[in-house]
């Protein structure tokens, strides 16, 4: 190990390639959708909303078609121009270099990054928590749009590429809803997502079965 520490040792990105391929879900539109499984080179559009969960990219629901659909229709009433018919889009997705917040170095990535922009924006007068960049809760008080975390996370992928590290994709965990039963640990909304910003990462797109 020769002077190095076994801190330094794990503050590499060796244990983030992920071996993994995973089934992702994603809600949208029928005629998106059946466009999308039928095309070679078509891939959805990457989301670059200020307030998304996992930063900049294309997203999808972990194992889960049902919550993928729950979200598109959801979707339709908010707003039925984009979404006329809701739909569900299965992909083969090779995870890649992750970027996975259920793991201790990508929280510590984390941490660092809001660090370092809450110093920039002390330096300039500002602070980082204003009205902007607040995460919103929703009636339930859970957050659904979270400027800030965008924010730190999309930071994250500035500050390592620096080191010429580059993620593929990003994941997180995240409990939402209401309790799933009284005095329970776990939100009825509880998922996993996952956010490709490599397109090459998704080996293809897949209609899902229906038992």
């Amino acid at each position: 190990m020769g002077d190095a520490t076994q801190n330094d040792i794990f503050k590499n990105d060796l244990y983030q390639h992920s071996s993994r391929v995973v089934l992702g879900f994603h809600g949208c539109d029928k005629s998106f959708g059946i466009n999308l499984i039928n095309s070679r080179s078509e891939h959805i559009k990457h989301s670059d909303k200020d307030y998304d969960w996992l930063g900049t990219g294309s997203y999808f629901w972990l194992n889960d078609p049902l919550r993928a659909y729950e979200w598109a229709c959801l979707s339709q009433k908010r707003n039925p121009e984009k979404i006329k018919e809701p739909f569900v889009v299965g992909a083969i997705i090779d995870l890649g270099l992750c970027l996975d917040f259920c793991e201790r170095q990508s929280i510590l990535l984390l941490k660092k990054s809001y660090e370092n922009l809450q110093n920039a924006f002390e330096a300039s007068g500002l602070k980082i928590n204003e009205e902007l960049y607040n995460n919103r809760p929703d009636e339930g008080g859970f957050n659904l749009k979270r400027p800030l975390d965008c924010l730190v996370i999309n930071n994250i992928h500035r500050m390592v590429e620096k080191e010429g590290i580059v993620y593929d994709t990003v994941c997180g965990y995240f409990q939402e809803g209401a309790d799933a039963y009284e005095g329970a640990g776990i939100k009825e909304k509880s998922h996993i997502q996952i956010c490709v910003r490599n397109d090459s990462c998704i080996k293809g797109y897949f209609l899902p079965r229906i038992r």
